[in-house]
């Protein structure tokens, strides 16, 4: 039942109210029909929405993606042990392959083709540091690619928010997210 449901919506008291909504980076399709109504009402009536990072300016988005880029010269097989490069080189290419089987008739018909969605994950890879790396390869399954040109929640409530013309704003800028996880040493990776 809808009304049972954990909204992962908290309400600060004061006047007008305030709230404070728990997201998660997965495609919005898979969790929309189990976020409460108390959630989608609290959005509707907002008129400004913060967000964990904005992730529809451009800056945010360039900043990101040089974010996780090694130094100037480096590349992943300076870094990395060679057996675990070599794997990850077949397995890249393992998906390379079977990419176009993994696409959906609807992705195909939007006009994506599985080299460029390929490029668009894991272009550049061998330039990322491993804990990108990691979180990209993750992200490379059948269940996830079919999944792509879907925005993730935060994207979908940000695109919506833009679109209703609501104030919006984000409580964290790239760095507060890059720096910790560029922080880890290879074997927390």
């Amino acid at each position: 039942q809808q009304s049972e449901l954990n909204s992962f919506l908290w309400t600060i008291k004061r006047d007008p109210p305030s709230y404070f909504f728990g997201t998660i980076h997965v495609p919005y399709t898979r969790v929309w029909d189990f976020i409460p109504e108390n959630s989608k009402k609290a959005f509707q009536e907002s008129h400004i929405v913060y967000f964990e990072l904005d992730l529809t300016d451009p800056y945010t988005i360039s900043a990101l993606t040089s974010c996780q880029l090694l130094p100037q010269g480096k590349n992943l097989q300076d870094v990395l042990p060679r057996d675990i490069y070599r794997r990850l080189k077949r397995h890249l290419d393992y998906v390379k392959l079977m990419m176009p089987s993994w696409m959906t008739p609807d992705q195909r018909g939007k006009g994506l083709y599985a080299d460029y969605l390929f490029n668009a994950i894991a272009g550049n890879w061998e330039r990322k540091r491993p804990v990108w790396v990691m979180l990209m390869v993750n992200s490379l399954t059948e269940v996830d690619i079919k999944s792509r040109g879907v925005p993730v929640l935060d994207l979908y409530l940000a695109q919506e928010a833009e679109r209703l013309r609501k104030q919006t704003g984000a409580v964290e800028k790239v760095e507060e997210q890059c720096h910790p996880l560029n922080g880890l040493n290879f074997s927390q990776v």
